[in-house]
């Protein structure tokens, strides 16, 4: 096994620790998030939910005391039309009208008991907004993680050429084998040529076309 084979398996596996790492670090990481999410949302709905009761409550009980005094109230009506007794029906409508005020304000005591309790914080959309900042926040140390696997992968192999290609190039280049290329010929245009010839095999011209 060659020296860069050994050195590409030693990172590889230091990169494959590194991997491993970072998904373990973000699957507690996400649980975390779970348990916090599961727990905020428990409380938020367990905070309104005996308002809610006891306002539910309190609006079965205005539509029943609207629905009687609107039968009696009818009861009254019919009674006039037969009887043609005003005052009495004057003090049903004097007593449906206050039985209607109090229903009235029973209503608005509900609605903003309702209304205080939802605006109560933190609201479920506050507990998402703190998820998603904390993820966010997560993200960045996941991300410092990702980058040193990239880099540790980018380091598996050299992308700059091996000294001993290099040492090669200059050898084939510098030390007169175009002379030898051009045997009897040296004028300097087939010397020329074959120093192009070379430079075209070893792919040298490639390198500087790039």
């Amino acid at each position: 096994m060659g020296r860069n084979e050994r050195a590409a398996k030693t990172t590889l596996k230091e990169a494959t620790a590194l991997a491993i790492g970072i998904i373990d670090n973000v699957r507690h990481d996400l649980r975390r998030e779970e348990v916090r999410l599961e727990e905020e949302m428990r409380e938020r709905v367990e905070a309104v939910q005996a308002i809610l009761n006891e306002v539910a409550s309190i609006q079965d009980a205005i539509v029943a005391g609207a629905s009687e005094v609107k039968r009696e109230l009818e009861k009254s009506k019919k009674r006039m039309v037969k009887t043609g007794d005003r005052e009495f029906m004057a003090t049903q409508i004097i007593g449906s009208a206050t039985r209607l005020g109090e229903l009235r304000i029973l209503h608005l005591d509900a609605v903003n008991r309702i209304q205080g309790v939802l605006a109560r914080p933190p609201s479920a959309v506050d507990i998402i907004e703190r998820m998603t900042k904390d993820l966010l926040k997560l993200s960045g140390s996941w991300e410092s993680s990702a980058r040193e696997i990239d880099e540790a992968i980018a380091d598996v192999v050299d992308v700059n050429a091996p000294i001993e290609m290099i040492e090669l190039s200059r050898e084939l280049n510098n030390n007169g084998y175009d002379l030898i290329l051009a045997g009897d010929d040296r004028g300097p245009e087939n010397i020329e040529k074959c120093r192009n010839k070379i430079r075209q095999m070893t792919g040298e011209d490639r390198i500087n076309q790039s």
